[in-house]
């Protein structure tokens, strides 16, 4: 028996109007839209009260500038500010300008303190200094350390200059970027996405005097486990009861590798190699042609590898506009006029009525690449970072150019008798003086993680056990045992096997060596914070 089930229609009552009733309710706004539409009918910013008692009540007076204030026992850790600065400034999904990191108590106190950090816009930023096409630029009134996209090349030295790894390279844009302080916000009395955005009011603007802030830098006053603030004279103003207790950085035993820059490995290896064959092909005039064709072709190769380290090549061009303060920009245009020197060198070689003037051209194109790797020493010296200090750097790159220039004469004379003992002498004391300046690099690291060169002894032994290995046994064949082999061998193939092979070693071991040095350094930037290139 089937039922039948009837819809009953509704019953209206007298006087019900549906559509006046629908209208009504549409009319009638949610909470969300409610604060929404009261935001947007608002000429100031509803919030002004609040926030404006954590900006400065005027504008920087001279020799001030506008400063970061964290009150660490306001700090929770929360991360709001991280979340705000992330959407007020529309970065891509893996990139920060301000992020938090962790301190803890050395001793048995379960001490932990949260640390949020940015840009701290320093008195003598060494990213405004390194920059070689001046892509930054600190403004006058403000004191902000401001980056302009559209000047930048990509090149990211000034991720090496920063001691606190401040500046964030883009991958998709090809360009690095960093924290303004939201200006625009602050030329019309808002606040920063941050200090807007903390729920604990643990970030405020404040004014410092810059002269203060160096002051202060010289005396090592900043905050535990950063990098010390002499170098740049950061000016954020970290306050709190945490201040007077001893913490360390809460990732100090964290080892990671930094990034290789495969491209300026073999920059930095080829040009140097390029110099050595030079030097010694103005020294052996018997084996010009060989050494100064292979100082030619090195140097092409070592230029060319140096565009793909840039993340905008085609505006490589403007590499001479920071000249005056940048060994960046002083070696590339260095190595530019040392380049066509040596090439025009070469070149006369073929043409008997222009030896002379090759000769004098070659002569001024190793003086001139001589000039070339200082410049590139001073690159890395100039950061400031302990690993990469005047003596570790220059003893690096200065024995490449000995190394593989003897190596090379090695190489070019095996075809005969001439000058071997000598050649492979010097090459064999050159290995040797290499590992002496490995060993007392390494005597300086001791038990304290906060040394940076305990920290690379620790990579070099661990994560990076296997390449420093492999380089140390290319140095003892290539340097030590086949030198030995060359001087007892007859001069014939088989010399000359030696001797090629010898180059060929040795030139690995220095292109390991390079790479090494770039992942190994591991200076303290900001505690807790992982760094821009960190791997692992």
């Amino acid at each position: 028996m089937a039922s039948v089930i009837q819809k009953q229609q509704p019953v209206l009552t007298d006087g019900f109007d549906l559509i006046q009733s629908l209208l009504a309710e549409q009319q009638d706004l949610t909470a969300v839209e409610r604060f929404s539409q009261r935001h947007a009918d608002a000429t100031t910013p509803l919030m002004a009260p609040l926030y404006r008692e954590l900006l400065p009540a005027a504008a920087p007076s001279a020799g001030e500038q506008y400063a970061f204030e964290v009150d660490l026992d306001a700090c929770s850790g929360c991360k709001a500010c991280v979340v705000a600065c992330h959407n007020r400034n529309g970065l891509d999904e893996d990139e920060t300008w301000r992020s938090v990191g962790l301190l803890q108590a050395e001793d048995e106190c379960a001490t932990l303190q949260h640390v949020t950090t940015a840009c701290h816009h320093c008195a003598d930023p060494g990213c405004l200094k390194g920059c070689p096409v001046k892509a930054y630029d600190k403004d006058p009134v403000t004191g902000i350390v401001v980056h302009l996209d559209d000047q930048c090349i990509g090149c990211k030295y000034c991720t090496m200059m920063c001691p606190y790894d401040v500046p964030q390279y883009s991958e998709a844009k090809g360009i690095v970027r960093k924290c303004d302080m939201c200006r625009q916000r602050l030329d019309v009395g808002e606040a920063p996405a941050c200090v807007q955005a903390c729920p604990n009011q643990a970030i405020r603007i404040t004014l410092v005097r810059q002269e203060d802030a160096r002051a202060a830098g010289e005396r090592g006053e900043f905050l535990d486990g950063a990098a010390h603030p002499a170098t740049t004279a950061p000016t954020t103003q970290f306050v709190g009861t945490a201040r007077t207790l001893k913490l360390a950085s809460g990732d100090q035993f964290s080892l990671r590798l930094n990034h290789g820059h495969l491209p300026l490995v073999v920059l930095l290896v080829f040009t140097q190699l390029s110099v050595g064959a030079a030097l010694a092909g103005c020294l052996l005039p018997a084996q010009r042609l060989g050494l100064f064709l292979l100082a030619t072709i090195s140097c092409m190769l070592g230029l060319a590898a140096s565009g793909l380290h840039l993340g905008r090549p085609f505006y490589g061009y403007r590499v001479f506009l920071g000249l005056r303060t940048s060994w960046l920009s002083r070696e590339a245009v260095i190595f530019g006029k040392y380049f066509p020197l040596i090439a025009l060198a070469t070149a006369s070689l073929w043409f008997q009525q222009y030896l002379t003037f090759g000769a004098i051209a070659a002569w001024l194109g190793v003086v001139v690449g001589l000039v070339g790797v200082f410049c590139s020493i001073m690159i890395y010296v100039a950061t400031r970072r302990p690993v990469w200090g005047p003596v570790w750097t220059g003893g690096r790159f200065g024995g490449t150019v000995l190394l593989l220039g003897a190596a090379a004469a090695m190489a070019a004379v095996s075809g005969g008798r001439d000058y071997v003992i000598p050649i492979a002498l010097l090459l064999i004391m050159l290995s040797a003086v290499r590992g002496y300046l490995e060993i007392r690099f390494a005597a300086k690291a001791d038990a304290d993680f906060a040394n940076p060169f305990t920290r690379t002894r620790e990579l070099l032994l661990d994560k990076l056990h296997l390449p420093t290995q492999v380089r140390n046994g290319l140095w003892a064949i290539g340097g030590g045992v086949l030198p030995v082999a060359w001087i007892f061998a007859s001069p014939s193939g088989a010399s000359q096997a030696i001797a090629v092979t010898s180059f060929l070693l040795l030139t690995a071991a220095e292109l390991i060596d390079r790479y090494l040095y770039f992942t190994s350094e591991s200076t303290p930037s900001m505690p807790g914070v992982a760094r821009a290139g960190d791997h692992g």
